[in-house]
């Protein structure tokens, strides 16, 4: 089954489970009403407008959850309320990739959000973006409904069921090279890289404190039992070291920075080559 959903190309196969592509789209489209900050008719679009208590389900209160474990070990710099400033730098709604001439700074999270149980208080309005592990999460959701050997992929967030697979890592510096290739089973991989989602000297992931894209690093892949937390994780790397974050996951990753060089998990389950292909 292929389709396009919240921005990206998905493919799924189903394993065990006879596919119910209604049901599997409907469970996207109920994340994408919540969280896209690129809809107008989304929670987070209200919340950019309007201060006040937005009631969420169980499990966008686990996104929300997570957000915060990361935000805490990243000293503030994984945070949901990078979005004003993303769209600032021209990665809007509209898509104009233009930057404006003033780039609001990202406030500190208890400045703009609390939350209490299954409610969110938005203390003034602003502008909240998950992308750092809402795909991630949706590609959770969707494999809640399958069985088996199944995998979903969602423009590169993966998750596979019982059935080990290889999976090719794109070089970021030439998308038609393979850096590596990693092995999964009963997990999820999910990779960032600063040459998806980049216009003028900008990409999308941005320091919170310096509200300028990173510079180090280059790309990033995860390997974990969920793809909300592998997707979180990629993110986070851009921005600490691993073994600041080994206490919030058991996960494997690979980081390749700026002048080309790698730090990879010493595991078989991710293998780089010594040349590309």
């Amino acid at each position: 089954m292929e389709f396009e959903a919240i921005g990206t190309q998905w493919w799924i196969q189903p394993g065990k489970v006879e596919l119910d592509a209604s049901i599997i789209k409907q469970t996207i489209e109920k994340i994408d009403k919540a969280w896209s900050r690129f809809r107008d008719d989304s929670k987070v679009t209200k919340m950019a407008k309007t201060a006040g208590r937005y009631e969420l389900t169980s499990s966008d209160v686990e996104l929300l959850e997570w957000y915060r474990q990361l935000y805490e070990a990243t000293d503030g710099l994984v945070t949901p309320l990078i979005g004003q400033t993303i769209s600032d730098a021209g990665y809007d709604k509209d898509y104009s990739l233009t930057p404006k001439s003033y780039i609001r700074k990202t406030p500190d999270w208890d400045e703009v959000i609390s939350l209490d149980g299954k409610s969110l208080t938005i203390k003034k309005p602003w502008l909240i973006d998950v992308g750092a592990a809402g795909k991630g999460y949706a590609v959770d959701k969707v494999a809640e409904l399958l069985r088996g050997d199944f995998c979903v992929d969602a423009g590169g967030d993966i998750k596979v069921g019982d059935t080990k697979m290889e999976i090719g890592l794109e070089d970021p510096r030439n998308p038609t090279k393979l850096i590596g290739v990693a092995t999964v089973k009963d997990a999820a991989i999910c990779g960032s890289a600063i040459s998806r989602r980049a216009w003028q000297d900008w990409h999308h992931i941005i320091n919170p404190k310096t509200s300028r894209p990173v510079g180090d690093i280059i790309a990033t892949w995860v390997i974990c039992g969920s793809a909300m937390q592998a997707d979180g994780l990629a993110t986070a790397l851009f921005f600490v070291r691993p073994d600041k974050l080994q206490h919030l996951a058991d996960f494997k990753y690979c980081i390749i920075f700026s002048d080309g060089s790698v730090k990879v998990t010493d595991d078989e389950s991710i293998k780089i080559f010594t040349e590309t292909k």
